[in-house]
């Protein structure tokens, strides 16, 4: 099978990493997968730096034609049996591109979003003509729906995301060494954008009513904007705690990282369809608390596989992290509820055939 992939952002974030991830799944398995993206240096760098041989287009707008023109004799030449786009804004582009080339390929939406935004009316056509929508989450799908009633239910399917098989590495770096934390301290962990949006002031927060309490945090991700680790330290200055407070920074390592925590932190405070961190977490056996307002309920069962807390509640937050400092059998035990969770249900085993059931369709 040809499969065109066509990456949604200017940055690179979860739904760009899902694509390459996928894509290389779906190499290994046998398939051709090509490449477009968005001319933004930042996704072309990375695509450069893992070996993608790629096409950029501008995706300027909804109704580009010079990239409607360029992706259908993309569509065209590779001979592509399914174009799999992730964002609805390219939805025009790439029914149109389609048709262009003579109706050749498969259009899959898959959709990363929990927004309720409704499609534009205008475009309703085309997105009728969609074979199918993937959605991350039931979340995702519920939240969809509820703006877009008129869009065909048998259409949509909801496979959630996945993660590729862990591979650990005798090279990673210890990030206690890096520290000097003691064997016996528990290395909490945040990985993602660092921003506030993701509930990172919350964990400082949280962290300054445990300031009697034995940790150590590392934030793995860039900041957004640049300065915000220095609003974060300055919160932990004001706790006490900033000794304990440290910021690694971008890694493209991070899961390598990740599995050195004792306790995983994801405590976003927008509505997310489906957190990768949470997973990668999870893949580790490493206990997680995540908040309970988007897709996560769905793959984390509150004191079964993690801890649920609401967003927007240090308080909260901070006992589901003094829980588990203080009970290590627990945190333990949930962190490898929670890999069993993840093999049996999200690993790439089960996730890779229910693409290709889409792709194909058969689901």
């Amino acid at each position: 099978m040809k499969i065109l992939q066509v990456f949604p952002g200017k940055v690179w974030g979860g739904a760009e990493q899902y694509i390459l991830d996928l894509g290389n799944a779906l190499e290994n398995h046998g398939h051709e997968v090509i490449y477009v993206c968005r001319d933004s240096g930042t996704v072309t760098s990375r695509l450069r730096a893992a070996g993608k041989r790629f096409t950029p287009l501008p995706f300027s707008w909804s109704l580009d034609r010079k990239s409607i023109r360029q992706l259908a004799e993309i569509i065209r030449n590779s001979g592509a049996d399914v174009v799999n786009i992730h964002s609805t804004r390219m939805v025009p582009v790439a029914i149109l591109a389609n048709r262009l080339a003579g109706n050749s390929a498969r259009v899959i939406l898959t959709h990363h979003e929990a927004h309720r935004t409704p499609a534009n009316p205008f475009f309703r056509h085309l997105f009728r003509k969609l074979d199918r929508i993937v959605f991350v989450s039931g979340m995702s799908r519920k939240c969809w729906h509820s703006a877009n009633k008129w869009f065909p239910d048998e259409k949509c399917t909801v496979v959630h995301n996945s993660i590729p098989p862990f591979v650990p590495s005798a090279d990673t770096e210890s990030l206690r060494e890096k520290y000097s934390i003691a064997p016996e301290t528990p290395l909490l962990i945040f990985s993602g954008r660092v921003r506030e949006s993701k509930g990172c002031g919350d964990i400082i927060r949280a962290l300054a009513m445990l300031a009697d309490r034995k940790f150590a945090l590392v934030f793995i991700g860039s900041c957004h904007p640049q300065d915000y680790s220095q609003r974060l330290k300055t919160l932990a200055t004001e706790a006490g705690i900033v000794d304990r407070v440290h910021f690694y920074g971008f890694s493209a390592e991070a899961r390598q990282l990740m599995s050195q925590a004792d306790i995983g932190l994801s405590p976003s405070i927008v509505r997310d369809s489906f957190l990768l961190s949470n997973i990668e977490f999870q893949q580790n056996g490493v206990c997680i608390i995540t908040t309970d307002n988007g897709g996560q309920p769905e793959y984390v069962t509150d004191r079964v596989t993690g801890l649920l807390v609401s967003p927007r509640n240090p308080a909260q937050l901070a006992e589901a992290i003094d829980l588990l400092l203080t009970d290590v059998a627990l945190r333990k035990r949930m962190g490898e509820a929670g890999k069993k969770y993840f093999n049996d249900n999200l690993s790439y085993k089960q996730f890779i055939p229910r693409i290709l059931s889409v792709y194909s369709g058969m689901a």
